[in-house]
């Protein structure tokens, strides 16, 4: 049986520093552009793993999983956990403290491998907090590496063990590789078009570029050798795809899409044309001393300089990095990079070379433990603490007033640490968000599906409201929960995030479309005395209005007997109150806004043709703004992010809404 791996593959080892190393640049000087580096690295990663374990097939060997796997964890593990364990000091001394509950959530799922889950649950999610970046985003592409790693030698195993030492094994590698990565490509273009950010972070988009690489180790030892002129034509071809994706490629939008295949294409050309050396071929450029010390230290490097980054321009206090911060931040990742690979990596594999134990991986394991128990037991300490902040709104109402220092001409006493302090006000959140109960915002069919809260207040009421109509409507849940528990009212949550309650077909989120006309056909089929939601929308380019699709909505609400109640918009600002705050904690009155730039003289929504006489509006501007909009009003934080009110300071806006609710909708008491 003829060995896969009879041809030399000199150029590996440059082919993959040269991948991460254009990540590297193109993170420091490429303006914000994504090179086609991880792509490359990604398929590399396929095709030698692959590679390595058809080898061991072909020569009779068993296949050692304890030591596959003990080489790996090894390879990777130690530079990785000393650079987040770096990262955890790094955050600490000069990330913010809003960003620090998130980042310690992040380091544990990068020691785990799990850090592009992460990213796309959290700094994906709808509302993610701040735009801030991670100081271990990065780790996403090692963790679909990872996850390659765990999983795929399973697979290889279970398909040699229905194989046999049989011909055909081969055949059946290569028809399971192929179908899965067709199924990742088509995956990845569909995902691609309605989620691009979700899409690049997915390990299942991900997979065909893995899958192209090992698909191509299956074939390698079929592949004739072209001849040595070709070579050098088509490695140079290969090598200028690579480089040139970064530079006429969107890859931050069309990765890992079809786009994906021209440094895809590129890595494989230049494996294809591996051999023998040449004089004028790629091979040349890539073992060249440079080169090869690049390769060396090009997963520490790639590993070190984003938080190297990240730190800089915290301390900096800078959007983005200019050429002399990117070479300062180069020079100083590659020099930790290269003690890292000569001090920590190298030593670490050439003990476990010289004397291989069992236990080695579970030292490595038990290190990642370590480090997030750490980091943990950080995060568990900050988050009681933000647990006893944000009770001290409710439990001190006195000297936290909130809302009642400009409806009520209340006084807030002076000396009085605002809450919730800005470093937690973005978890301020509505307690509905806990149950898991609000649909996704993602355009997916999935997250069509109309999911109904558990109803608040009274149960058994006979009055019942219905909320519905995105996240500006559920921050009033905590406040409309206290409502419905004073006057015994059932309060039901219908709703999916970033999703107005509104009949508009021309929506871009398709998902968002169909969940409406379910959420629609729900609420007419429930007939509640009314519907709650948000009335108009505000903007800081424009005045603000009332988008069409919803005045659609109450229209037909209105055909089916059922009342709409709609509260007006809260303000926006052109910054996330928290960090502006953070930014600014002797002059917080510098991330206010006035008045006029976010609210129209009175409501649009009493100017609107057609609106239907059922329809009640609620005006509770006044208790955000009276001249000017504050981000501390009564010694409440009164914004979590940009537009959205934190829970504790709509508790505080509690008796302005029962006054409104009184004054138009008074058939809802009826004690």
């Amino acid at each position: 049986m003829p060995s896969p791996t009879a041809r030399r593959i000199d150029e590996i080892e440059g082919l993959r520093g040269l991948a991460l190393t254009l990540v590297v640049l193109f993170h420091l000087f490429g303006m914000g552009r994504v090179s086609g580096g991880v792509d490359v690295f990604l398929f590399v990663s396929g095709f030698l793993l692959t590679l390595t374990m058809l080898r061991s097939w072909s020569t009779g060997r068993p296949q050692n999983l304890r030591r596959r796997y003990t080489r790996i964890i090894l390879r990777l593990t130690p530079a990785a956990l000393l650079v987040l364990a770096a990262t955890a000091v790094l955050t600490l001394a000069v990330l913010p403290p809003s960003t620090w509950s998130q980042t310690a959530r992040e380091i544990t799922a990068a020691a785990f491998y799990y850090e592009n889950w992460e990213l796309i649950g959290s700094q994906l999610a709808y509302g993610a907090a701040g735009p801030s970046t991670s100081p271990v985003q990065h780790f996403w592409s090692l963790s679909v590496q990872g996850q390659f790693f765990l999983v795929w030698p399973l697979i290889m195993v279970a398909l040699f063990a229905v194989g046999g030492r049989h011909v055909w094994t081969k055949h059946l590698v290569a028809v399971v590789v192929a179908s899965a990565s067709v199924a990742s490509f088509i995956y990845a273009i569909s995902l691609n078009a309605n989620e691009p950010a979700v899409a690049y972070f997915d390990s299942f988009t991900r997979f065909w570029e893995i899958g192209a690489g090992a698909l191509l180790a299956v074939v390698f030892s079929r592949v004739n050798r072209v001849g040595d002129a070709w070579r050098v034509v088509l490695g140079w071809v290969g090598a200028a795809l690579i480089v040139a994706s970064g530079f006429v490629l969107d890859g931050a939008k069309q990765f890992p899409g079809p786009a994906a295949l021209v440094p895809v294409v590129g890595a494989a050309l230049i494996i294809l044309c591996s051999g023998e050396p040449t004089r004028l071929g790629v091979d040349r450029a890539l073992a060249t001393p440079p080169m090869r010390w690049l390769a060396r230290i090009s997963y520490p490097l790639y590993l070190w300089h984003w938080p190297i980054l990240i730190g800089y321009l915290a301390v900096r206090d800078y959007d983005h990095v200019g050429v002399l911060g990117g070479a300062f931040v180069l020079v100083a990742a590659g020099v930790l990079a290269w003690l890292t690979q000569r001090f920590v990596s190298e030593p670490i594999l050439e003990r476990a070379s010289r004397a291989p134990r069992k236990h080695h991986p579970i030292l490595a394991v038990a290190a990642a433990a370590a480090l997030t128990v750490v980091v943990s037991s950080g995060a568990t300490a900050a988050e009681q603490s933000r647990s006893e902040t944000l009770s001290s709104v409710a439990d001190e109402a006195s000297e936290y007033p909130g809302a009642l220092v400009l409806t009520e001409g209340s006084v807030a006493p002076e000396g009085v640490e605002p809450a919730p302090d800005a470093s937690i006000a973005f978890d301020d959140l509505p307690a509905v968000y806990s149950e898991k109960c609000i649909q996704n915002y993602r355009d997916q069919p999935q997250y069509a599906v109309v999911q109904t809260c558990e109803p608040r207040g009274d149960a058994d009421s006979d009055i019942e409201i219905v909320m519905s109509g995105g996240s500006h409507t559920q921050q009033w849940a905590d406040a409309m929960t206290i409502l419905a528990e004073r006057h015994h009212w059932r309060l039901t949550i219908i709703d999916k995030d970033g999703c107005r309650l509104s009949l508009d077909e021309h929506n871009p989120n398709a998902s968002c479309v169909a969940w409406n006309k379910a959420a629609m056909d729900e609420l007419i089929r429930i007939r509640p005395d009314a519907v709650f939601t948000v009335s108009t929308k505000t903007y800081l380019d424009k005045p603000e209005l009332v988008i069409p699709g919803q005045l659609t909505a109450w229209q037909t609400l209105d055909e089916a007997d059922v009342p709409v109640i709609g509260v007006r918009d809260t303000p926006r600002f052109p910054w996330r109150i928290p960090e502006c705050l953070e930014e600014r904690p002797d002059a917080p009155a510098d991330c206010g806004l006035d008045r006029a730039r976010v609210y129209a003289e009175t409501s649009p929504t009493l100017s609107v043709d057609r609106l239907p006489d059922s329809f009640i509006e609620l005006d509770v501007a006044d208790g955000f703004c009276d001249g000017r909009c504050e981000p501390v009003v009564g010694n409440v934080t009164a914004y979590r992010d940009d537009d959205h009110m934190t829970a504790s300071y709509s508790t505080t806006l509690v008796p302005l809404l029962e006054d409104e609710l009184k004054a138009s909708a008074g058939y809802l008491f009826r004690e």
